[in-house]
């Protein structure tokens, strides 16, 4: 009985530390990553606030350390913390925290140190090779904290004092997000929306791999849209097109006192006149005293037509 509850109290022990932490330092930058790289210089006890964007194209991070010179004998006596899962958002105010381990390593005998933290299972390959990789960080954990400290006693301050420089690159899909916006219409269902060949849903936002891509926009009431464009990875791309109404006009040409009847309405103008005319089938009268004429035709999409009366005199000889 003795034995399992020395049992349980040592596996307490060996769980406990690998949750949550104290953390002490003072915030001395706060880096906030996208898909730029970002750069600070830092101290040894400093913090190291690193805010990640929540991005579509971000799978991982690349974190490289360089270290002062000055820390050549006394690479073994230092040590590398990440931390996560914080408890307060870092803030230059706040000098302690509380957070889970996410890296922890002695400094490296080489001049940089570099740590990878990927955010999805696809990033290995992107990875600079001998990095120090961390498990996988779901974005939703951000914000982190990198700190430096000594783990061996007897450092010269002079050492304590030296700068250290980090860079963050983000590690980018290779993909890239069209932006796109149509005036112009007064409905969506009044067009299609064709990219790459193939018909998608209209909505404000598609993601689409790095590279050369065409839209089309295609209705019957519109006037075409045809263009190529280019996604660059990480990036968005804005398009705004405008959509142009497809217009068909007719002109009527006729003596001077004809009545003009267009589908049963009277015109206001007189011949001579270009009107626009939407396309489909029409009925045109005139009406000159007492003598009609009237006839139907039909209107094709974006073509100019001209409706004449003539009238004449005939000769015929008894």
């Amino acid at each position: 009985m003795k034995t399992n509850f020395f049992i349980i109290i040592f596996l307490i022990i060996l769980i406990v530390p690998t949750f949550s932490v104290n953390i002490r330092g003072e915030v001395s930058s706060i880096l906030t990553i996208k898909t730029e790289k970002e750069e600070t210089d830092f101290n040894m006890f400093d913090l190291t606030g690193l805010f990640i964007t929540e991005s579509p194209f971000v799978k991982g991070l690349e974190l490289t350390i360089t270290i002062p010179d000055d820390l050549a004998r006394y690479r073994d006596s230092f040590m590398v913390n990440i931390y996560y899962k914080l408890d307060s958002f870092p803030d230059k105010n706040i000098k302690s925290y509380s957070g889970n381990l996410l890296f922890s390593k002695l400094l490296t005998v080489s001049k940089k140190m570099f740590i990878s933290i990927p955010m999805s299972q696809n990033t290995n390959n992107d990875l600079i090779p001998g990095s120090f990789i961390t498990d996988i960080l779901d974005q939703t954990v951000s914000p982190l904290l990198i700190s430096i400290i000594p783990v061996m006693k007897g450092i010269p301050s002079s050492v304590q004092s030296s700068i250290f420089k980090l860079e963050v690159i983000p590690v980018l899909s290779n993909k890239g997000i069209l932006d796109l916006s149509i005036n112009g219409s007064p409905s969506e269902n009044l067009y299609n929306i064709i990219l790459d060949g193939k018909q998608v849903t209209n909505k404000t936002e598609y993601i689409l791999e790095e590279g050369l891509h065409q839209i089309l926009i295609q209705s019957d009431i519109y006037k075409e849209i045809n263009r190529s464009f280019v996604i660059s990875r990480g990036i968005v791309t804005d398009i705004n097109l405008f959509l142009e109404q497809l217009i068909s006009t007719v002109l009527f040409e006729a003596p001077d006192g004809v009545i003009i009847i267009l589908d049963g309405k009277k015109l206001n103008s007189f011949p001579g006149i270009k009107i626009d005319i939407e396309k489909g089938e029409h009925v045109v009268r005139m009406e000159l005293g007492d003598y009609f004429l009237s006839k139907k035709f039909t209107i094709e999409k974006e073509k100019d037509y001209k409706i004449s009366l003539s009238l004449d005199i005939l000769i015929q000889e008894n």
